[in-house]
């Protein structure tokens, strides 16, 4: 199921007041700007340490099994030959797939880790990626927990701020009728003009308490 890829922007807000009186200004200091920077700098470190955890998650699972990895390369229309994919799989499971830069092998460009459960079916999964050319922090990092009721198959993400950003689900009902939607960020914050109380959304995300990423922030 795709996912909505989402580009976190930096707000920088300045406040700037002046007074004139008899012709004298008066400039308040710019206080929030330095604020958001700080905000920036712990997001820059969150969202890095985010990739990080989710590599070393990638390794612990991958280190002393049986498993097969399938090699390709990928890129984008100005370099299309940018990264080197490696996909890891255990007994046919897709374990992790992750892209590193082929001009700089040990710079990681994405990452996927998923989990299973007895059954082989992903119960979460945890990905970061970065932008060609810009390795300050990931642009897009997801917390996503699944669930299955019947036929329907519904996944609620969070990034690695702890924000709901996007959920989906597709499948069929307990009538045979099919299912298939996605909400993103600005839905899910505006509650879907009501869609998220509806049988259908129900159905989708019933028994599903995750509604924070919990002890799941750290990849596990």
């Amino acid at each position: 199921m795709d996912k909505l890829r989402v580009l976190r922007n930096n707000r920088v807000f300045t406040l700037l007041t002046i007074f004139s009186v008899i012709g004298i200004f008066f400039i308040i200091p710019d206080v929030s700007a330095t604020e958001a920077l700080k905000e920036d700098n712990k997001h820059v470190r969150t969202w890095n340490k985010f990739a990080s955890d989710t590599l070393a998650l990638h390794k612990k699972l991958t280190a002393g099994k049986n498993i097969t990895v399938k090699n390709k390369t990928g890129g984008y229309a100005h370099s299309k030959d940018f990264y080197l994919e490696k996909s890891y799989y255990n007994n046919n499971r897709l374990i992790s797939k992750v892209q590193w830069e082929k001009d700089n092998p040990e710079q990681l460009h994405t990452i996927d880790v998923y989990i299973h459960d007895a059954t082989g079916r992903v119960i979460r999964d945890f990905s970061a990626a970065y932008l060609p050319f810009y390795h300050n922090a990931p642009t897009q990092t997801l917390i996503s927990f699944h669930h299955y009721n019947g036929q329907l198959h519904a996944f609620r993400s969070f990034d690695a701020s702890g924000d709901r950003i996007i959920e989906g689900c597709s499948g069929k009902d307990k009538k045979g009728q099919k299912i298939n939607f996605i909400l993103d960020e600005d839905e899910l914050y505006e509650e879907s003009d009501g869609f998220m109380l509806s049988a259908e959304y129900k159905q989708c995300f019933d028994g599903l308490t995750q509604d924070k990423p919990g002890k799941y922030i750290i990849p596990q």
